[in-house]
């Protein structure tokens, strides 16, 4: 089977297309900026906003893996004419949300999920929890404040997320793809354990021996921290909404769908801030480069 997989050079998707091709499969790299091929990896331009490109991207896909478009309220229609413009993908799986099915079904990534479901396609949906590498990847939300001045920044109170590696996501992704019996099958991808963002800095800090500390505020204070020249407001919109329902407790639960799907257990927060962190000489914690192929093959 040849996969497509939208938004492959992310932080989700890059590990994504290195499972599914370390499982044996062929993978069509779908991104504005693809990289370069290697086995069993096809570079492909792809760009949600630009249909021009879909075809090409597509080409005589059997599976596809939807990511992305969380700022466009008109995401689930672009997802229900990507799907009717692919005659030859026969299972798609969709990046979603934990908790997303007891939203109303206008949500954006419920919508999607509707959408998937009913396209007459095989479906599998993936509901992930808050990924563990936005503390070390992501600027605009966590990683350039633990770097520069050891903050957490999140407005969630003591509330607990169950946050998941985005390496057993994606063991988990080509599981689904590899095996049988996952047509009509909705997954929720979790950590093994729930802690509070408080207990995320005290990890980090305690690795780095360095002070971290959780900096919560309201929502409006976090949407002022936030707030950028180059940072669209639908943006910090959109990161301030996902911390409604994690305050509300929505992310704690822990699920063993990760084991289900790829026969071990999740990755720990602990093991992944002791093999991703280090000390700095300001003090301050410093992300370890420890994907430096990965990384170079699909930036």
């Amino acid at each position: 089977m040849e996969i497509l997989v939208t938004g492959g050079t992310g932080k989700a998707g890059r590990r994504m297309v290195e499972a599914l091709a370390g499982a044996g499969l062929d993978v069509r790299v779908g991104s504005r900026h693809p990289g370069a091929p290697s086995e069993h990896l096809t570079p492909v331009d792809f760009d949600w906003y630009d249909q021009s490109t879909w075809a090409s991207a597509l080409g005589h896909a059997e599976g596809l893996v939807v990511k992305g478009l969380d700022l466009d309220q008109y995401a689930a229609e672009s997802v229900r004419m990507l799907l009717e413009s692919a005659p030859h993908v026969r299972h798609v799986v969709f990046l979603s949300n934990m908790g997303v099915e007891y939203t109303p079904d206008d949500h954006p990534r419920r919508a999607i999920e509707l959408v998937v479901q009913n396209s007459g396609k095989e479906w599998t949906i993936l509901r992930a929890n808050w990924f563990m590498q936005n503390f070390d990847e992501d600027d605009a939300v966590f990683a350039e404040a633990i770097r520069t001045r050891g903050e957490v920044h999140a407005p969630a109170g003591d509330a607990k997320v169950s946050f998941v590696d985005t390496r057993d996501l994606a063991a988990a992704t080509a599981a689904v793809f590899a095996t049988a019996g996952h047509d009509g099958r909705a997954y929720a991808i979790s950590g093994p354990e729930a802690i509070s963002f408080a207990e995320v800095a005290a990890a980090i800090g305690a690795t780095c021996g360095a002070s971290v500390r959780h900096i919560d505020g309201t929502p409006e204070e976090h949407r002022e921290y936030m707030r950028g020249p180059d940072r669209p407001a639908a943006y910090v919109n959109h990161i301030n909404h996902l911390f409604i329902p994690t305050k509300a407790g929505a992310c704690a639960a822990v699920s063993g769908d990760v084991e289900l799907l790829t026969g071990r257990p999740p990755r720990t927060f602990g093991s992944y801030v002791e093999e991703t962190w280090s000390a700095s000489e300001s003090g301050l914690p410093q992300p370890v480069a420890h994907h430096e192929k990965l990384y170079s093959t699909y930036q």
